[in-house]
């Protein structure tokens, strides 16, 4: 009898323990390191039969929750680096428990004060937004605190087209800009891995100023002066199709979208371009054109989202 009961004890325990939890879990962020206001999520990996759940989230939202798979954990401000823990206690029918806990450190996200002046006369004066004509400037100035670390300026809004302000910044930066059009600027600081943008819009008067010419001759003789065709637009000042210091724009850069189309007098279209950038070189199938005056049609699209159309004639001399 006593050889019996012994046996049925050891199959039980052996039973128990071949079904005993093994608690483990693995957090979305894989280096468990986040900013204030972040949300993970946590991967149930344990292993065992008929399990029970309860997990615990230190300082986060939800506190706690029972069941396999919580939702998104989301932690709140602090006042710095802070660790904080997340249990998970695994629980099979014999009430054989097993206990993991992993720490994420939530790191505290900067402030940064960015302003706006649109004078440099005297003293730096902060105001809400501005508006400026073209090819004047606008002042712009950020801040990040605590101090230490990155600032990173973007002139357009676009990522690709980021300027670094100061690394690691131990005051702030300041940027001169001159836009065309109206345009948002952006600047992000970031400080151990948290980072905190603002943005500042800079308003130009543009659909009072911007002006779209169109020769009325031109001399496709090879020697470098109105050769071409095209489009004119105040973006480039000096009229001489070069991209330099002295027009800051490229040509052509007040047009969104265009299509030119030249005729010769008998209505035969000798020439069609979408290209604000390109003109006719006075040529029709590869062949040079007789001197002659020639008609034509521009439809035309602004940056600022205004259309247009200009008709026309254009001598040809050689």
């Amino acid at each position: 009898m006593k050889s019996i009961f012994l046996f049925a004890a050891l199959c039980f325990t052996q039973l128990l323990f071949a079904q005993a939890p093994n608690a483990n879990f693995t957090i979305s962020d894989e280096d468990l390191i986040l900013c204030e206001g972040d949300c993970i999520y946590v991967t149930n990996n344990s292993t065992g039969s008929d399990l029970t759940y309860l997990w615990s989230f230190q300082g986060a939202t939800p506190a706690t929750y029972v069941g396999q798979n919580p939702g998104p954990i989301c932690f709140p401000l602090t006042s710095g680096s802070t660790p904080y823990a997340i249990t998970l206690v695994a629980t099979n029918p014999q009430g054989v428990t097993s206990t993991l806990t992993q720490f994420v450190t939530v790191n505290q996200t900067p402030t940064m004060n960015l302003t706006l002046s649109d004078t440099t006369a005297g003293a730096y004066v902060v105001i809400n937004d501005t508006t400026i004509d073209m090819y004047q400037n606008a002042y712009l100035y950020a801040e990040g605190t605590p101090a230490g670390g990155n600032l990173y300026w973007y002139p357009s809004g676009v990522v690709s087209d980021s300027i670094l302000g100061c690394a690691p910044c131990t005051a702030g930066d300041s940027l001169t800009v001159n836009p065309f059009y109206t345009t948002n600027y952006v600047a992000t600081y970031t400080l151990n891995g948290c980072s905190v943008s603002d943005t500042v819009l800079v308003t130009v008067n543009f659909a009072t100023q911007v002006l779209i010419e169109l020769p009325n001759s031109f001399s496709p003789n090879g020697d470098g002066e109105n050769d071409f065709f095209r489009v004119l637009t105040n973006v480039d000042k000096d009229h001489n199709f070069t991209n330099n210091a002295n027009n800051g724009f490229e040509e052509g850069g007040a047009i969104a979208e265009m299509d030119m189309r030249i005729f010769n007098r008998y209505g035969q279209m000798v020439f069609r371009t979408t290209n604000p950038h390109e003109g006719w070189d006075g040529t029709f199938k590869g062949k040079p054109l007789n001197p002659a005056t020639y008609t034509y049609i521009l439809n035309f699209r602004t940056i600022d989202g205004r259309s247009g159309d200009r008709t026309g004639n254009v001598t040809l001399f050689r």
